[in-house]
């Protein structure tokens, strides 16, 4: 092989291509220097950009060519060596180099991307428009998982592309900014667009060589592709998802990597040992265990342990108000965190009638329909593939819930959420769960002024055509309807309700949703965080919209106080909210990837409470998972139970957390998702219930789940 310089007008758009690109790069210098990367990594990153657009140059000025016997073994090096500057380029948005990676590491790496390669020269058949389509392709796509990442604070995962659509209607309350990141990576791969300019397509001449190349390709691919998805090779040697902390996974080894090793979780088996016929006798066997008799009325009480609780002899029906509040969290609780006054000090001071303490949700920082199918059916997305969405992927009949209970108990049984229906699925998902009406921001905003906010994106147009249409309602807090402006909401439900039913409304808040970054004329920031050494201006934001909440919770209390009729209220928050990861680590005291189970188990408790207007027990409960809320909901209101939520309040006293992250059981011992347990058996046994009632379309045992025994 030898080389030779281009002519005169390349070599002049070479130079000029090089020196725009550095100059670029040096105008963009204090991107490499952002507080949140390491000194030496920022130099690295910087010394990397300057010689990738030398290299630019480079490649626009050599052309390279080789003798006529040697093209067809020089073209096919030149196609395998090209997965390697690919791999590059989608690690640049993670701020890795590929030599950082362990040789296994790398060649898993190489194996999977080659797949993709081979798959589309069997397609194309030319080495060329192979690298154009894999390599736009995956820039599109690591500049997509960047977003989500810096979003939520979790990378893109195969089952996002399922809620895409909702995704797409909130992302514009977010930044997106320029970092040396997405500079590196888009140099990477113009670097990588210019190297594959450079190959030339060279078919096989005979017969017997084509078929040798689509054996060898075809070989290749059965067999990485059946031991990677088929067997637990990979598994075996540590390559697999980071169920716990996927961002982790993603930097560790490899993001589109982890990404396909996600989709192998994507279809729900059925648990070992599943058996349709038998979930009855297990059901009837985990009470009995507990003392419970299955015939009986009687089942564990969650607050006190014992066999002692049995529905309301008066048959009373408290009216129940069921509120997931977005992003509700106390951040205090990871940490020493000091401010110039309580974010939260109404929620904290109720005591009287009152239980309340710390929930474990499924998802961080975004996922809050996941959240919300755990506290409404009692199943837990744990034993589901991780990053799925149940909302858009499982739910596609009815299934039993807390809804279908209290319906039978001859409840109303509304949804409300103050933004867009279509959110979630939940418009078709919300029937099959049971409810019988959906209110959502086009029930309530005319959908002129809803079409113009979508049209242009301007907050500050749009609340000035809500205030001139409703002169009398004062609606958002930033770009949301207000937790305040939604409360009023309940209460005018409830005084408009159907008085021959009592009353039952599950509501998802929209005030505290993420994007935190932009500041608004309609939002007064009240709490600052005094005592850390970093400046973190979105947790500041956040914190003072927790306030907001707790005032706006303060006045609904105050209301349903002077209503007669007996009324709990439930209120929960769906997930920490993704702020500045150096804010969470500072007041974890570590870093991101070094959390023990316990401190990851912290970033995912939300405060709840629940109340009432007349006497109910007092506790504090600081450990209980999101998939036993309605069984203590139901308990506190006195009402009856199904022999699945019988179930859940004896499994609770052995794990009374069972989430993502992994499980506690009741003496406090921490367990992650990947450990080895003494409850394997409790687990699948629960696992196998939930397969009944979520995903088995025949065999369901209705008489577990619900009242009367029928669906």
């Amino acid at each position: 092989m030898h080389f030779e310089l281009a002519g005169k007008k390349t070599r002049i758009l070479a130079l000029a291509v090089t020196v725009f690109i550095l100059i670029f790069i040096i105008a963009n210098r204090s991107l490499y220097l952002d507080p949140a990367l390491e000194l030496a990594h920022g130099q690295a990153l910087f010394i990397a950009s300057l010689a990738g657009g030398i290299g630019a140059g480079l490649l626009i000025l050599i052309k390279p060519s080789v003798d006529e016997k040697y093209k067809m073994l020089a073209n096919t090096l030149h196609f395998f060596l090209e997965p390697i500057l690919t791999i590059q380029m989608v690690e640049c948005f993670n701020g890795n180099f590929v030599w950082n990676y362990s040789v296994s590491t790398f060649v898993a790496n190489y194996m999977i991307y080659l797949v993709f390669f081979l798959i589309f020269y069997l397609i194309t058949g030319r080495y060329h428009m192979t690298g154009l389509i894999i390599n736009i392709s995956l820039y599109v796509w690591s500049l997509l998982n960047y977003f989500v990442e810096a979003f939520r604070g979790s990378p893109l995962v195969p089952m996002d592309f399922l809620s895409a659509k909702t995704g797409l209607s909130v992302s514009d309350g977010y930044t997106y900014e320029l970092s040396c990141f997405i500079i590196l990576g888009s140099l990477v791969f113009f670097l990588t667009y210019l190297y594959n300019k450079k190959s030339v397509s060279m078919q096989p001449k005979t017969l017997k060589n084509k078929i040798l190349v689509k054996v060898f390709t075809a070989g290749y691919l059965a067999v990485v592709l059946s031991l990677f998805f088929m067997t637990d090779l990979t598994t075996n040697n540590g390559f697999k998802p980071d169920f716990w902390n996927q961002a982790r996974g993603y930097h560790n080894t490899g993001s589109f990597f982890n990404f396909c090793l996600n989709t192998k979780y994507l279809i729900v088996r059925k648990p070992s040992g599943y058996e349709a016929d038998a979930i009855r006798a297990s059901i009837d066997s985990a009470l009995q265990e507990n003392g419970v008799d299955p015939d009986g009325d009687t089942s564990v009480n969650l607050l006190t342990g014992n066999n002692d609780y049995t529905p309301s002899a008066d048959g009373k029906r408290p009216n129940i108000i069921y509120i997931m509040n977005e992003s509700l969290a106390d951040l205090g609780l990871l940490g020493d965190l000091e401010t110039n006054e309580d974010y939260m000090p109404f929620m904290r001071s109720l005591k009287e009638n009152t239980i309340k303490g710390y929930l474990s949700m499924p998802v961080f920082g975004a996922g809050t329909s996941n959240s919300e199918f755990e506290a409404l059916s009692g199943n837990s997305i744990s034993f589901l593939p991780a990053g799925c969405n149940v909302y858009q992927s499982y739910i596609k009949r009815e299934i039993p819930s807390i809804v279908s209970t209290l319906k039978h108990l001859g409840y109303s049984a509304t949804a409300f959420h103050p933004y867009y229906g279509a959110g979630w699925n939940r418009e078709n998902v919300y029937p099959l769960i049971g409810f019988e009406d959906y209110v959502s921001i086009e029930d309530f905003i005319d959908h002129d002024i809803l079409d113009t906010y979508i049209e242009n994106n301007d907050v500050n147009e749009y609340e000035d055509l809500l205030k001139e249409r409703y002169p009398d309602r004062n609606m958002l807090l930033r770009r949301f309807v207000s937790d305040d402006y939604d409360f009023q909401m309940v209460e005018d439900m409830y005084e408009n309700r159907d008085p021959s039913k009592p009353f039952f409304v599950f509501n998802v808040t929209m005030q505290n949703h993420g994007g935190y970054a932009v500041s608004y004329r309609n939002f007064y920031q009240q709490i600052q965080a005094l005592n850390m050494t970093g400046i973190y201006p979105k947790a500041n934001r956040y914190l003072s919209l927790v306030k907001e909440s707790d005032l706006a919770f303060k006045n609904l209390i105050s209301y349903f106080s002077e209503v007669e009729e007996p009324t709990i209220i439930c209120m929960f928050g769906d997930h920490l909210p993704s702020l500045e990861n150096e804010f969470f680590e500072e007041l974890l005291g570590s870093s991101l990837d070094d959390l023990t189970t316990e401190q990851e188990q912290m970033r995912y408790k939300t405060p709840f409470l629940i109340w009432a207007n007349y006497d109910i027990p007092e506790a504090e409960v600081d450990t209980i998972s999101a998939n036993y809320l309605s069984t203590l909901l139901l308990q506190t209101a006195g009402l009856p139970m199904t022999d699945y939520n019988k179930y859940l309040a004896s499994v609770y006293q052995t794990l009374p957390v069972i989430d993502t992250v992994g499980h506690i059981d009741a003496e406090g011992t921490y367990y992650a998702s990947s450990d080895d347990t003494p409850y394997e058996d409790l687990l699948n046994q629960y696992n196998c219930i939930e397969y009944n009632a979520l995903l088995d379309k025949t065999g369901r045992e209705h008489s577990v789940f619900y009242l009367d025994g029928k669906q």
